[in-house]
C-alpha cells in the first residue's frame, strides 16, 4: 500500500504503543503492499 500524508500507524502491542505519522506520502504510482513494522517486530496497523 502506498502511504498517504497524515496516516497514522500504531503498534498492536499494548505494552509497546509506538505510533508513526506519515509526513510525506509516497508517489501515486508506488505499488508497495507491505505495512510498516514496529521496532518490536510486530506489523503496525492503520488507525
Amino acid at each position: 500500500m502506498a502511504f498517504k500524508q497524515g496516516e497514522v500507524y500504531k503498534c498492536p502491542d499494548p505494552n509497546c504503543g509506538c505510533e508513526i505519522t506519515v509526513t510525506r506520502g509516497a508517489n501515486p504510482d508506488c505499488k508497495g503492499t507491505q505495512s510498516p513494522r514496529c521496532c518490536c517486530g510486530k506489523e503496525m496497523i492503520k488507525k
